[in-house]
């Protein structure tokens, strides 16, 4: 990024620390430390909206060109069904049209239907009492 060396880094601590104590110092680095942080984060930050933004717009370019080709495609569609359509309707109008005769009759089979009993359910005492118990195991 800066394309400093260890030595300019060491020739640069020995500066601040003479310039600004060894009481401030570590006030002074943490100042810097922290800057130093948001100024990364806030380029990286940049960096991403840009990617995202780049990557945007290629798919925006690719979408335009696929709906290009979509039309086209429609258009070759739309020719092709008007060329077929044509000698469908001109043999249409060369042949007359036969009247169709009914000749099948509906009649509805009507067949008798037989009453189904089903048995009384039978109730007993077995019965009545899980009945109790389950409303009493319901109310505890």
């Amino acid at each position: 990024m800066l394309n400093i060396g260890m030595t300019e880094l060491l020739i640069f601590g020995i500066i601040a620390l003479l310039v600004l104590g060894p009481d401030k110092l570590p006030e002074a680095v943490r100042f810097v430390g922290t800057w130093y942080g948001k100024i990364k984060r806030m380029v990286s930050n940049v960096q991403n909206d840009l990617d995202r933004e780049l990557r945007l717009s290629e798919l925006r370019e690719q979408m335009q060109a696929e709906m290009r080709r979509i039309q086209e495609l429609e258009a070759k569609m739309q020719a092709q069904m008007t060329d077929l359509q044509q000698p469908i309707a001109t043999e249409k109008s060369k042949a007359k049209p036969q009247p169709v005769q009914a000749s099948i009759s509906y009649q509805p089979i009507v067949e008798p239907v037989s009453p189904v009993y089903l048995p009384k359910p039978v109730i007993t005492q077995a019965a009545i009492s899980d009945q109790r118990y389950t409303e009493m195991k319901v109310a505890v």
